[in-house]
């Protein structure tokens, strides 16, 4: 597997790697935050169906050095990744991705969501920097984080980016509970109490499903059962699926996500819903 530290490293290594054999060859992007498991390689096996080449690029944090030492946790990483066929991996630092700091960059994106659910527009922008430099036919993405999911989507859409993009459905725990590195990291009570916010979620679409309509109030009501269950919500919201704003009447394909706070950790999770 390739490693790439900067934009120009991985244009070096990439650019025969598309071209070999005389033919443009199909390269796909995922984007993660390391700690792999499961879901993530569902994606990873998911992209090396779609496509020739598969670039997994890291979403780098601040401070993060940008340098050939390879941690415990990256030597980690990386194991995970060659061992699902990834081509190359892209680890640019903060410093690489914004050499003259974040603020000097214009405010190109927008999030496309309501409230609570607003994604940071500097995310989007470090998806953007990263997409401008793999230059992906497609990008294939989980579902659990559907959210940040839509709102890359659509800035591909604004910008028309010539990329396509492929979600892929969430991997699950036999007790329905998404797999996750928050999830992996629990135990005793938070992990029995985990399962509340899917067992939410299916008893919300049900709802919907057979016919209920008040969005308000079955919201409301989803929010008393996670309490009930000792969650404590970060949000828990009923939306159209197609632009992320409240659901209603018109709605035909529903996005019922949730997120709550078990002890330190974070749960998030997502189910779709078409009638």
């Amino acid at each position: 597997m390739i490693i790439a530290r900067s934009a120009a490293n991985l244009a070096q290594e990439l650019d025969p790697l598309r071209g070999r054999g005389g033919a443009q060859r199909c390269v796909s992007l995922m984007t993660g935050r390391g700690n792999f498991h499961a879901g993530h390689g569902a994606v990873m096996n998911a992209a090396k169906t779609v496509s020739d080449v598969v670039v997994l690029a890291i979403v780098p944090t601040p401070n993060q050095k940008n340098d050939n030492v390879v941690t415990a946790s990256e030597f980690q990483d990386i194991a995970f990744l060659e061992q699902h066929e990834v081509d190359v991996l892209y680890a640019p630092s903060e410093e690489e991705l914004f050499p003259r700091g974040f603020d000097f960059m214009s405010n190109l994106v927008q999030p496309h969501a309501c409230d609570e659910l607003a994604i940071n527009p500097y995310m989007l922008t470090q998806h953007l920097k990263l997409i401008n430099a793999v230059q992906p036919d497609i990008m294939v993405w989980g579902e659990k984080n559907f959210i940040e999911f839509h709102n890359v989507r659509q800035l591909i859409v604004d910008l028309d980016i010539r990329t396509q993009v492929q979600c892929v459905p969430t991997v699950r725990h036999a007790d329905g509970v998404a797999v996750s590195s928050a999830v992996e990291a629990m135990k005793g009570k938070q992990r029995e109490q985990a399962p509340g916010l899917y067992e939410t979620l299916k008893n919300v679409a049900h709802a919907i499903r057979t016919g209920a309509r008040n969005f308000e109030k079955i919201e409301k009501t989803a929010r008393l059962a996670l309490r009930g269950a000792d969650l404590d919500i970060v949000y828990f919201r009923i939306l159209d699926e197609e632009n992320l704003a409240q659901a209603s009447d018109k709605t035909t394909t529903y996005r019922i996500v949730g997120s709550v706070k078990l002890g330190n950790s974070s749960v998030t999770d997502s189910l779709g819903l078409t009638l």
